[in-house]
């Protein structure tokens, strides 16, 4: 009966030594990999500027003379109040292609953030084609 007694206070005392080798660590938060208004940001965002304006443009062309509609059904309020309607549909378009990248940089989930600008331009550039070729007809 002894050697179990003595076995047991000796896990005890081991088992109270490791818990009091552990140390909290408090980390710092992960430093960003570059600043969130670098050259690729810029660009990417001037291009995604310059892509909504020219969708600002052809989509009131389009819908001024009754050729096409905007396909939107969340922006289809604004854009048929005219031009005052569709800059605020384009801003707030802008807005949130800047947001979701914004998001992912601040998580530092900066790969996703590179993914999600540049996909947002290539969404635009599809959307302006479109457009365009509508226009041309």
């Amino acid at each position: 009966m002894a050697p179990i007694r003595y076995t047991v206070l000796a896990l005890a005392l081991l088992a109270g030594y490791s818990v009091s080798a552990q140390q909290f660590v408090n980390y710092p938060d992960a430093p960003s990999t570059h600043r969130f208004l670098d050259r690729h940001n810029v660009v990417a965002f001037s291009a995604l500027a310059g892509l909504v304006a020219v969708d600002a443009v052809t989509t009131q062309q389009l819908t001024t003379s009754y050729r096409a509609v905007e396909g939107n059904p969340l922006w289809r309020p604004l854009v048929r109040q005219g031009w005052q309607g569709e800059m605020a549909a384009s801003a707030l378009g802008f807005g949130a292609a800047v947001s979701i990248g914004y998001t992912f940089h601040k998580m530092g989930h900066h790969k996703l953030e590179r993914w999600a600008n540049w996909t947002s331009v290539a969404i635009e550039a599809g959307n302006d084609a479109h457009n365009l070729m509508l226009t041309w007809r």
